[in-house]
């Protein structure tokens, strides 16, 4: 059993939150942090790397360099540093609350725990490394998990708006719960290690998140049969041969958690309600990995859309997870490395994909609900808007009654595109080789190889035209029947939309004999479409289109 750490009883909650003040006055901030130590991400933070940036990144010393020093890279500061940046009052609710300890042999202090900052937000937790005897010596049996690539990726794609309750599974120390807390009535985070649910409170005392609880327990377990509005889950998913680490080992599988997590979504989603899972799950050929999501939520009609980050092979993932960067011996790390490859081999694994899940319910009518994948770079910023429009363009769409109610909206161009023909040379010029768009700002889907009646519409979208207008243009340029060529295009406009090639807006009065449905190009509102009877909504689907529009990445083909 894992030990409580902070008697919360004896903390002082302003205090603490004077403490988070002074670290943020310093600059301590993730923003701050990479800055000063030169990051482009805070997530490229490596073991390997604290030698050189404590020895020069930080040689001034000044308070930001020692509170990057002391919280992040597990290293010394003096009385005197620490009188820098803390007043009498802080530094006694340091000591006295065991987030300090002093070394008696150089007068120095070092921090018992680490302190991450995601944005303007400060987060205690264990240390992710003990490479040195004074922190071996204190590492609990079943610690509480820093924040690593994952927690940045799922706080970065988490689409926030204003909901009433929020559900974080495995919350650890509290960081999405806590984050969600700003823009939801209530929050419950859950964690099987107790330990965790006591850092977890203490964060939420450091950053003043009063609506957000936590409580010890297995996953849904403790909140019954209550659905929420926003489930968050960055749950432990490495194929590991033995459980070592609860907050990181899923089985020799890797998906023991996981499996139970997609599983009892449909039980505890509420109808308006959105999941949002980041992991790592291994993947066999022939096998793909959304078709085991989809056998593990039973059948449930809910959409399905995944995020496709990362991929290591079996042996790139291995060595990772055995790899020790100090003090390793061959020997033990060449057994260990084996028993990680032949675990994943024995299972006909084949790589480890690293995917952000998002799960919903299917309003979609008589359609069946949706499955789709996109690549994209990992998460920076403000990529949840970019997931936000994907998933809403995605449900607009379909709740189109006919693409006949295009015709009531006006196209455009997002600023940030740019049309791109590739040429090569050829005996006497140039041919066109193919046609790419580019997005300037996005993280998702930021190049598409593109076919020419994709290349064809965006040159004659010109902000102002309807649907129609669009269509009339090309069919008048290229010499081509309307009627013959509409109902193609339409269903391409609408691919488009969906991949934020064009946006859609309604105009404010329409000819057409049926009220328009608008397909706005922002976030969601709570707003319904009603399907028009006698017509098939399955007229509209896009599926069959999205194949002739876009040519796989640098495959070398003409377009034709």
């Amino acid at each position: 059993m894992s030990r409580a750490f902070f008697n919360l009883d004896r903390i002082d909650p302003d205090g603490l939150r004077r403490v988070a003040s002074a670290l943020r006055s310093a600059g301590y901030s993730e923003r701050g942090v990479q800055e000063r130590l030169c990051l482009e991400d805070i997530t490229e933070l490596e073991l390997e790397a604290f030698p050189f940036l404590l020895k020069h990144r930080l040689r001034k010393r000044s308070p930001l360099d020692v509170a990057i020093s002391l919280f992040l890279l597990q290293g010394k500061a003096t009385e005197e540093e620490l009188g820098e940046l803390f007043d009498t009052a802080a530094r006694r609710l340091l000591r006295k609350s065991k987030i300090l300890a002093a070394d008696p042999t150089d007068r120095t202090y070092l921090a018992r725990v680490s302190l991450f900052p995601l944005g303007e937000k400060l987060f205690f937790t264990d240390h992710r490394y003990a490479h040195t005897a004074w922190h071996k010596a204190r590492v609990d049996r079943d610690p509480v998990m820093f924040l690593d690539t994952d927690s940045y990726w799922l706080a970065r794609s988490t689409v926030r708006k204003p909901v009433r309750n929020v559900l974080d599974l495995g919350t650890g120390c509290g960081l999405h719960a806590i984050l969600a807390a700003e823009s939801a009535e209530r929050v419950v985070g859950v964690d099987i290690n107790r330990r965790a649910v006591n850092f977890a409170r203490l964060n939420a005392t450091l950053n003043d998140a009063w609506n957000a609880v936590f409580v010890d327990g297995d996953l849904f377990t403790p909140v019954g049969r209550e659905r929420f509005d926003l489930i968050v889950a960055n749950p432990p998913c490495v194929a590991a041969p033995t459980y070592r680490l609860s907050y990181r080992d899923g089985g020799p599988s890797g998906a023991d958690v996981l499996r139970r997590v997609i599983a009892h979504l449909p039980d505890h989603l509420s109808t308006e309600g959105t999941a949002h899972v980041v992991t790592r799950i291994a993947e066999r050929d022939g096998e793909p990995y959304l078709d085991r999501i989809r056998r593990w939520l039973g059948g449930a009609n809910m959409n399905l859309h995944s995020l496709r980050v990362e991929e290591q092979s079996i042996l790139e993932f291995a060595i990772k997870h055995t790899k020790h960067v100090f003090g390793e011996r061959y020997e033990r790390y060449s057994r260990e490395l084996m028993d990680w490859v032949t675990n994943m081999r024995a299972q006909r694994f084949r790589r480890v994909i690293s995917v952000v899940l998002s799960v919903q319910w299917n309003e979609d009518g008589p359609h069946s609900p949706w499955t789709q994948e996109d690549e994209c770079k990992p998460p920076t910023g403000d990529f949840a808007l970019e997931l936000a429009r994907l998933l809403h363009a995605k449900r607009r769409v379909r709740s189109l009654p006919s693409l006949e109610s295009l015709s009531g909206m006006r196209l455009g161009i997002p600023d940030d595109l740019l049309l791109i023909e590739r040429r090569r040379p050829t005996g006497e010029g140039f041919d066109t080789k193919d046609f790419r768009v580019e997005f300037k700002h996005a993280r998702m889907s930021t190049e598409l190889d593109v076919k020419p009646l994709v290349r064809d519409l965006l040159e004659r979208v010109d902000n102002r035209a309807t649907v129609p207008e669009v269509i009339q243009r090309l069919a008048e340029d290229t010499g081509q029947d309307v009627a013959a060529i509409d109902e193609r295009c339409r269903k391409a406009l609408l691919v488009m939309f969906e991949r934020g090639l064009v946006t859609l807006d309604e105009l404010s009065s329409v000819s057409s004999g049926h009220r328009p449905t608008g397909v706005p190009s922002g976030p969601p509102e709570a707003q319904r479409t009603q399907v028009q009877s006698g017509i098939d909504p399955r007229s509209i689907s896009t599926d069959a289109s999205s194949g002739e529009l876009f040519l796989p990445q640098d495959d070398g083909q003409a377009p034709n």
